[in-house]
């Protein structure tokens, strides 16, 4: 993909038939539900992101298993923030929790785990969200 764009990874997390979403508390996707990730740092892997991610935003170590979603989206579908370019190219990692202790990121409104017959009634941060979630 092309150097100017904005690029995030997020991951999907289930444990025990419940997924791991939080509430994002940010601007342009405030009360929003997603999965735990972000914006990956200069030099960084996709990969490396979203382990740092997770572990930021919940607390959690985890291993990642399997590329479940790669897309590219304008910057109003991914309801990201003003610094962000006009296309982001996001991938959602399928992860496994193997440390940590759930432990809500100060910049979340909430975060816990969820029933996916839940989460799919709960306003979802991208339209995309609902049937990533039923298909896995």
């Amino acid at each position: 993909m092309a150097n100017n764009l904005t690029r995030v990874a997020f991951v999907y997390i289930e444990q025990d038939d419940k997924i791991l979403l939080l509430q994002e508390g940010g601007k342009l996707a405030y009360g929003l539900w997603c999965l735990p990730g972000g914006h990956l740092e200069i030099g960084e892997l996709f990969e490396e992101a979203a382990i740092r991610e997770v572990l930021e935003e919940t607390g959690y170590h985890v291993n990642l298993q399997k590329i479940i979603h790669k897309s590219v989206l304008s910057v109003a579908e991914y309801k990201g923030s003003k610094n962000d370019s006009e296309k982001i190219e996001l991938i959602i990692f399928k992860g496994a929790i193997n440390d940590g202790e759930l432990t809500r990121d100060d910049q979340a409104l909430d975060l816990k785990w969820i029933t996916k017959k839940e989460a799919i009634k709960l306003p979802l941060r991208w339209s995309f969200l609902k049937d990533l979630i039923i298909a896995n």
